[in-house]
């Protein structure tokens, strides 16, 4: 290639991807594939190939998804998209879906092996951009408050849930996994992607909700789903613990102003914080157990319980629920 066309290239797209796939997320699925990999006797590290098209495939979703939602930040840096505008970050993520595809049509493993993951992860593509289809669309002003469940519940699983069982079942069949292992493994792989979207979406929450009234909501902090109104379970739990009025009025005052949204933040966060986190404890909990119930290996099985403590433990303090409650008791005898 041309040396000067080489660089045009590397400045377009080569180093933005390097760039994006360096930043440390917390390498849950990258995580759960070596664990199930050895769950299903595979020996020694998964191949680079299964594990290189698991990343491209999750980091060009985030791209996507980031220029869909408009997000100002990942990880703790700008978005690609603010970075090297949207163009160029979209053919970025869409060049990351490819590349993994490739990653395993040109892996060393046997080629029925090949044709597996391929065919799992073309299904899983299809099913999360069927749920961002869902979520997108899906705002919380607009979905009526009987239906918040059942929403939250599907965009979960087709999105986040599918991922996170892909990098299980592609970790099961990279070692040839028996008949009684990849009907099981993968769907509990889907459940913990469930519980990492909760954590998700309450951590997000969170992090607003712990913004003094007038503080500036600054680029580093996602406030996402509330400016887009996305579906999200904290919503969920909310009309499960308090009227659909009061639901309804929260949903009003979000798309008024930023300082709307940082009250509503607050409000909503110190009605289901706490139980936000105890919803998620619980889904890890029954997931270990399930998984201990197949997998008799207790290396492997303390091993999935370390990745899962990410998702267990909250970003957020634990005395945060009980600051905001005390704010907001002097602010009324003020």
């Amino acid at each position: 290639m041309n040396p000067y066309v080489k660089e045009l290239l590397d400045r377009s797209l080569f180093e933005p991807m390097r760039d994006f796939k360096c930043r440390q997320g917390k390498r849950i699925r990258s995580s759960l594939l070596q664990i199930s990999y050895e769950m299903a006797g595979g020996i020694g590290d998964v191949p680079a190939s299964v594990s290189d098209a698991i990343e491209s495939l999750h980091a060009g979703s985030l791209v996507i998804d980031d220029v869909q939602d408009d997000s100002r930040s990942r990880r703790g840096q700008a978005t690609m998209h603010h970075s090297i505008g949207v163009p160029l970050a979209i053919n970025a993520g869409n060049w990351m879906y490819f590349q993994a595809l490739e990653c395993l049509s040109t892996s060393p493993l046997p080629a029925e092996i090949r044709s597996r993951l391929i065919e799992a992860m073309i299904h899983t593509a299809r099913r999360c951009h069927e749920g961002q289809a869902i979520d997108i669309h899906a705002r919380v002003d607009e979905v009526p408050v009987e239906h918040w469940e059942a929403t939250a519940n599907a965009i979960s699983l087709m999105k986040t849930g599918s991922l996170v069982e892909l990098a299980v079942r592609m970790g099961c069949l990279a070692a040839n996994a028996t008949d009684r292992l990849l009907p099981v493994l993968p769907v509990l792989g889907r459940r913990i992607g469930m519980a990492l979207q909760m954590r998700n979406d309450l951590d997000e929450l969170a992090s607003i909700a712990q913004r003094r009234p007038g503080e500036q909501i600054d680029d580093t902090i996602r406030d996402d789903d509330l400016r887009n109104a996305r579906m999200t379970w904290p919503w969920v739990w909310a009309s499960q613990r308090t009227d659909p009025a009061r639901c309804r009025e929260w949903v009003l005052r979000l798309v008024r102003s930023p300082e709307d949204r940082r009250q509503v933040a607050r409000e909503l966060f110190e009605r289901i914080g706490q139980h936000g986190d105890h919803v998620i404890a619980t889904l890890i909990s029954e997931q270990v157990q399930l998984m201990a119930e197949h997998v008799i290996d207790q290396r492997l099985l303390d091993g999935v319980a370390e990745i899962l403590q990410t998702i267990d433990r909250p970003s957020w303090p634990v005395s945060l629920v009980e600051g905001i409650h005390t704010e907001r008791t002097s602010e009324v005898v003020r």
